[in-house]
């Protein structure tokens, strides 16, 4: 920052655009006075700076504010014109697309079905689904402020670096670097269940709460060996990494319900989707299982509790329509293990973003330079 802000009236300008920008991110729909009055900025200044955002498309005027007499106040809030980020979430079945806005809110999404490939073969996909989705909205790759890329995997999450992925078996790719130098926009690239983390932080909870942990369940791997378990981590409102950028990465072996029906009762479900229209019918066969995969989750969400304490554990999952019954599940479990549970007030709770969810965790860094608050590294 130095090297581009060497004088007073430049730090200036970085502070106040900084200031209000976030005061228009965080109250929705706000007048010029209003934000004059909140930030302290004088109201020339707020009204030079406002002109400056919706010249660049990053705000926008929505209507007149209530009165109490004489002219009413033109209120602002973020633009919603156009796509402003490009996020995509990778796993071993399927990619996940969608355009957000400022808000982090979808405008267009999809979904395709994904074998994992080479890393040349998956940017040629990702390719194909971004400029098919920018095509649905009118824009080029060059209108968006940035993409995020989230998938499964030991990360340096700071240069993009993809350490090592299972599932996908890539070992030492500088996936970052290869995005940019594909579509020539800059591209953060996450891990999943962190992304997921970043984006219960910012999209689902209040200020307030400081320490998150989002436990991502995976039930759509290829084989259904075992339900895949992966946590992102929040503590004092930033992504823990760890000392080597793995942590977060669970190992402990969790059946999968699919698998579990079978060996248990014979009862064979097609796939999820099966399963879980089972669920929803009261079948024995897919209660029974899904009962068993909650008695191995328990312990496990015992143990985040205990140790890290966070004032949110919120559950997310591949398969949203496992999401309720499996929170129900752990819900009837933990209870009966009412003391060990209770260590502190954690609320579980379910991730409200739906499939795409992590899709948006992994525009949260574009959404950070935009706004320019601390980037989340």
């Amino acid at each position: 920052m130095s090297s581009l802000l060497t004088g007073k009236p430049q730090l200036n300008r970085f502070v106040n655009r900084r200031l209000i920008l976030d005061k228009i991110r965080r109250g929705g729909v706000i007048s010029r006075a209003e934000l004059a009055k909140q930030t302290a900025i004088r109201p020339p200044t707020v009204s030079a700076v406002v002109k400056e955002l919706i010249d660049e498309g990053l705000v926008e005027e929505v209507g007149p504010g209530e009165t109490s007499g004489g002219r009413a106040p033109r209120l602002i809030a973020l633009s919603r014109n156009q796509p402003q980020a490009l996020g995509f979430e990778m796993s071993e079945t399927c990619i996940l697309a969608g355009l957000c806005d400022l808000a982090g809110d979808l405008c267009v999404h999809q979904k395709v079905a994904f074998v994992p490939a080479s890393p040349e073969q998956a940017l040629d996909m990702l390719q194909e689904i971004g400029e098919e989705l920018l095509s649905n909205v009118g824009i080029e790759w060059d209108a968006l402020q940035g993409v995020g890329v989230a998938l499964p995997g030991h990360l340096n999450a700071a240069e993009g670096y993809i350490r090592w992925s299972r599932p996908f078996d890539w070992r030492d790719v500088p996936f970052k670097q290869l995005c940019e130098q594909r579509w020539k926009v800059d591209t953060d690239v996450v891990n999943d269940s962190v992304a997921g983390g970043m984006a219960a932080q910012l999209f689902e909870t209040n200020e307030s709460v400081e320490n998150l942990v989002f436990l991502y369940l995976r039930f759509q791997d290829a084989l259904h060996k075992g339900v895949g378990v992966g946590t992102g981590i929040i503590v004092n409102g930033q992504p823990y990494h760890g000392e080597f950028g793995a942590a977060g990465e669970i190992t402990t072996p969790i059946p999968h319900p699919l698998l579990v029906a079978n060996e248990s009762g014979g009862k064979v479900y097609r796939d999820i989707a099966s399963f879980a229209n089972a669920l929803t019918a009261g079948d024995q066969a897919a209660q029974t299982a899904l009962h068993k995969v909650g008695e191995e989750l328990a312990p496990l969400v015992q143990h985040i509790v205990n140790l890290l304490e966070p004032g949110i554990l919120m559950i997310g999952t591949d398969s949203v329509e496992l999401l309720d019954p499996i929170l129900d599940q752990l819900r009837t479990v933990l209870e009966g293990q009412r003391l060990a549970y209770e260590a502190g007030q954690t609320q579980l709770l379910a991730s409200s973003l739906g499939e795409h969810g992590v899709v948006r965790g992994a525009i949260v860094p574009t959404l950070q330079r935009v706004f320019r608050i601390p980037q989340w590294a």
